[in-house]
């Protein structure tokens, strides 16, 4: 009998020390505590904001540009560069921008477009090509790989594209699933920019007049982090300590049950 307590006991140790292990919960996105980066600009977004967000989409290297001649649609994919993609739901053509901003185009060649807005872009290929080959082109541009990110307390995770240059947070939202019960709708972050030195947004969701703010329009590469609730990030912090607690006296109990079964 002594010796089967002795097993039992060893294995409840051993069944322990692996639950411990394995109750540890990986948090896929923490909280960051912009206290902690005295550099890191942190901004609350509100009614009545002076801030503006009007500006069209940059154009950054690794960005896939749809390109369309208006005029003579042909003439564009007919002659196309290295970089040429096709792109399949449209019938523009998707040039790669290089990582020293420039993009390779048919009969005018390297054109610089890194920096630029869409609309700046648009009308610098449309003088070169009116200076080299055609007579009045028409010829517009899209940026065609805008995407934001959604992480943290979603319906959905994950990368979406933006079908548009202004997007606002609310429309992406009904794309990702809406906030859970979990998320803390006080205080749902955008990182924008450098992800080295980024700045971040805080929206108010339960504050309607906030929406009107500017800066809530999406821009590519966005990061939108909904948080837990409060009492939600303190059960995920004590899940660990609570689960070894359980486990701990689940082990108390069992021997307390076998020492009254030796007597």
């Amino acid at each position: 009998m002594f010796n089967y307590c002795k097993t039992l006991l060893l294995f409840s140790f051993v069944v322990f020390t692996l639950s411990s292990c394995s109750s540890r919960r990986n948090i896929l996105f923490n909280t960051v505590n912009e206290k902690s980066i005295p550099d890191l600009p942190v901004y609350t977004v509100q009614e009545g904001s002076t801030e503006s967000n009007t500006k069209e989409q940059i154009i950054q290297p690794g960005d896939l540009l749809s390109i369309r001649n208006l005029q003579n649609e042909a003439l564009i994919s007919g002659l196309g560069g290295q970089n040429l993609q096709t792109m399949s739901h449209t019938n523009s053509i998707g040039y790669r921008v290089e990582a020293d901003g420039t993009v390779l185009l048919p009969v005018i060649g390297k054109v610089k477009l890194g920096g630029m807005d869409r609309l700046q872009a648009q009308e610098e290929l449309n003088r070169l090509y009116q200076t080299q080959l055609l007579n009045a082109p028409i010829i517009t541009l899209q940026i065609s790989n805008l995407t934001v990110t959604f992480l943290g307390e979603f319906g959905r995770q994950g990368n979406f594209i933006l079908q548009k240059d202004q997007v606002h947070l609310v429309q992406m939202l009904g794309e990702a699933g809406g906030l859970n019960t979990r998320a803390n709708k006080r205080k749902v972050k955008i990182i924008r920019g450098d992800l080295k030195h980024p700045e971040v947004l805080i929206a108010n969701l339960e504050d309607i007049n906030s929406l009107s703010d500017p800066r809530l329009m999406l821009r590519n590469n966005d990061v939108v982090y909904a948080e837990p609730r409060g009492a939600f990030q303190t059960l995920d912090r004590l899940g660990p300590t609570t689960s070894l607690l359980g486990i701990g006296l689940s082990i108390l109990n069992i021997y307390l049950l076998i020492s009254n079964l030796s007597k």
